[in-house]
């Protein structure tokens, strides 16, 4: 069984409730649609969607906002979350897209790419391009693989406390494959729980010549979702492809 089939339940959701604030995801939804600058009331589709965070919250500004993830568990809690926000919530597989070309932009983010191996990552690229209308756009939220490189490997396990338990982290990164595997465990009342995720880290040059084969154009590159500008040292590599053709779906 591969790990994302298991990794996105109740734990996920609690280890990444001590991890991420509602001022934090109002920030990275701000900077989103500052660098994507969508008309008002455009397509969004959210994929990798978890729990809703971010699509809530475009949904609530208007655009027609579609969510899918493979974990019942998290869309469950998106629902819940959207309330009266109208979004739309497809549990799928983002390797085979249940749609048709209808899509002015699509959103990537918090590390929701990179899950396969060599040929079904790019294939997610091209499965993107397929639902995107002409000329919509893409934004993609990866871990820069330059900085993680120069980084080297993060070493022993880190801990934190969150109220009665005990957050174990364990990081390691392969130079040789690019990939990041991290392993949680929740230590509370005697009891152990763990996940492991593993995540292919890329460099700008790779991510680019992906995306041009999957016939998706990079405009910018960015060091994270407040537009800063990209460098080797940034923590993200944040990039903005547009497929070709018709109106971009901008202002």
């Amino acid at each position: 069984m591969s790990w994302w089939e298991t990794y996105f339940g109740d734990l996920y959701l609690r280890l990444f409730a001590t991890k991420v604030t509602p001022e934090g995801t109002d920030q990275e939804v701000a900077g989103v649609l500052a660098l994507l600058d969508p008309r008002p009331g455009a397509r969004i589709l959210d994929l990798g969607c978890g729990q809703g965070r971010h699509a809530v919250i475009l949904a609530r500004l208007g655009y027609s906002v579609a969510g899918l993830d493979r974990s019942a568990v998290l869309l469950g809690r998106a629902r819940e979350a959207a309330r009266e926000a109208k979004a739309a919530w497809v549990l799928g597989d983002m390797r085979f897209l249940p749609f048709g070309q209808e899509f002015d932009a699509c959103v990537s983010l918090f590390t929701s790419f990179g899950y396969f191996d060599e040929a079904e990552n790019e294939g997610v690229l091209h499965q993107i391009c397929g639902i995107l209308r002409p000329g919509g756009a893409l934004f993609l939220d990866l871990p820069n693989r330059d900085r993680q490189t120069h980084d080297g490997d993060p070493g022993p396990a880190s801990s934190q406390r969150h109220g009665e338990a005990t957050i174990l982290e364990e990081t390691h990164f392969d130079p040789v494959t690019s990939r990041c595997t991290t392993t949680y465990t929740w230590l509370e009342g005697g009891q152990a729980e763990s996940i492991t995720h593993s995540v292919r880290h890329y460099a700008a040059p790779e991510i680019t010549a992906m995306l041009r084969r999957a016939d998706l154009e990079p405009l910018a590159l960015y060091g994270d979702v407040d537009g800063s500008p990209y460098t080797a040292g940034s923590k993200r590599l944040i990039v903005v492809a547009r497929k070709g053709g018709g109106d971009d779906g901008r202002r």
